[in-house]
């Protein structure tokens, strides 16, 4: 019996994901990739954040993989993986796709290789409830596990219209629109960047604001003597509620400095620094 439409269009999917580890078992930084052309992946920053890079095919062949480039303000990444096996996906043009549009996702959660959860589209752009001001996604009815970051989010022809990033409540998953991927792939410019790896957090005074947890070696907040656990309010004035107004600040810094206001223990005694962005560090989370 011929294997249906969806069917088929599973199986040539399957053939483009891969599985991708940093650590020895999929507890450790385990999640999914794209093959986009020969020997490339496509995947989320954050499924990335090892030291060592595993990738193993749909044939279950085990390859080394090299981090090319990163974007991890739009979590996103390229792998250069030597001698992988896969089909090269097709990446559509997801400013074409419509809501109650369906869509397929692949990925390998919680181990489960090649997994499929099917939905359907359920809006296209920016997200209000996360506050989030640069950047579109595709939000959709659709079961998503940890593992299926980086994976592809699919139309019934079998093209790629993201990259699948997140599960949010309700169930709704949310995935980076293809067109986005496409200006990863095409940038040559790094982007500026701080240089820290941070997480929000909630003051005594109860003003949001964030906190670093790692400082990159070699970045810019590294130079002008930055810690981890240090907690920044502001840039250039602007409260930092978000990851996204970091990136806003960034983005929109003048001439690449960046002025901070941030405690260190005190939470009552506020410092002051100016900031010299450097070029975006393969590390660094903003």
């Amino acid at each position: 019996m011929a294997i249906p439409v969806p069917g088929r269009v599973a199986e040539a999917l399957r053939q483009s994901t891969v599985q991708i580890r940093t650590g020895n078992d999929y507890r450790n930084g385990n999640g999914s990739g794209i093959v986009i052309a020969p020997e490339q992946i496509i995947t989320n920053a954050h499924v990335v954040q090892g030291a060592r890079i595993t990738v193993e095919s749909w044939e279950g062949k085990t390859v080394s993989a090299t981090l090319v480039k990163q974007d991890v303000s739009r979590d996103l990444a390229l792998l250069a993986v030597p001698g992988l096996n896969g089909t090269p996906a097709t990446l559509a043009d997801s400013s074409l796709l419509r809501v109650g549009a369906p869509v397929l996702a692949i990925g390998n959660p919680l181990g489960f290789v090649g997994a499929l959860s099917s939905g359907v589209v359920h809006s296209v752009g920016r997200v209000p409830w996360m506050n989030s001001r640069t950047s579109d996604w595709i939000c959709a009815d659709l079961r998503l596990l940890p593992g299926n970051s980086g994976g592809p989010l699919a139309d019934f022809h079998g093209d790629v219209v993201g990259v699948n990033t997140m599960v949010v409540s309700g169930g709704l998953a949310l995935a980076i629109p293809s067109r986005a991927v496409q200006v990863f792939l095409t940038r040559t410019n790094p982007r500026p960047a701080l240089g820290v790896v941070g997480r929000p957090v909630r003051l005594r005074s109860r003003q949001n604001a964030m906190l670093i947890l790692e400082v990159v070696a070699g970045g810019a907040a590294g130079a002008r003597s930055l810690l981890p656990g240090d907690i920044l309010v502001k840039a250039d004035g602007n409260p930092l509620a978000q990851a996204d107004d970091l990136f806003l600040a960034i983005d929109q810094s003048s001439g690449g400095l960046l002025r901070l206001d941030f405690y260190r223990g005190d939470q009552n005694a506020l410092r002051h620094v100016t900031v010299r962005l450097r070029a975006d560090q393969a590390r660094s989370a903003a």
